[in-house]
């Protein structure tokens, strides 16, 4: 059961970043609408890890769920109210980086295994990318594309990645 809910999760995040990578590429949408999207997403998958590791860390679960409310609840306002967005312009691309940089954190030290650390070490690297770009391209496609990678990257790990049995019995 648990191997089907990682699978679930995987193909989740993959669909989540090929949406992430696409979407800003067939649209013109300004860069808040594309960071609250971005946000919305980051959202989604602070849901989806909550529920996957809820029964398992309950700290870890409760502090996805609450990331994941707020993240959805500030992209909607960065999609609704460019007035907002453009208030805090200069923190939207520090603050997705910051969220990358706390899932990645969060599923670094709530992890057991090798591949939740994986994701973990991911979502830190992609989240420090994000800022450093962030600063030096602000191109809100290519920022798009760091997020949509993750995901996608995230996703085949959740997939093909398959903790060992001594792995397993340690949760």
């Amino acid at each position: 059961m648990d191997k089907g809910r990682n699978t679930l999760i995987g193909i989740v995040a993959i669909i989540l970043g090929l949406i992430v990578i696409t979407f800003p590429l067939v649209s013109v949408l300004t860069l808040s609408v594309l960071t609250g999207l971005g946000i919305i997403v980051l959202g989604i998958w602070f849901f989806t890890q909550s529920y996957h590791i809820w029964g398992k860390n309950l700290a870890a679960g409760i502090a996805d769920l609450l990331l994941g409310i707020f993240s959805i609840c500030l992209g909607i306002v960065f999609v609704g109210d460019v007035a907002a967005f453009e208030f805090l312009t200069f923190l939207a691309l520090y603050i997705v980086a910051l969220f990358l940089i706390i899932a990645g954190l969060m599923a670094l030290f709530s992890g057991k295994d090798l591949k939740s650390r994986g994701i973990g070490v991911l979502g830190v690297i992609f989240g420090l990318l994000y800022m450093i770009v962030s600063v030096y391209v602000a191109d809100p496609l290519f920022l798009s594309m760091i997020i949509g990678v993750f995901l996608i990257l995230a996703g085949i790990m959740e997939i093909f990645i398959v903790p060992t049995e001594e792995q397993k019995s340690g949760d």
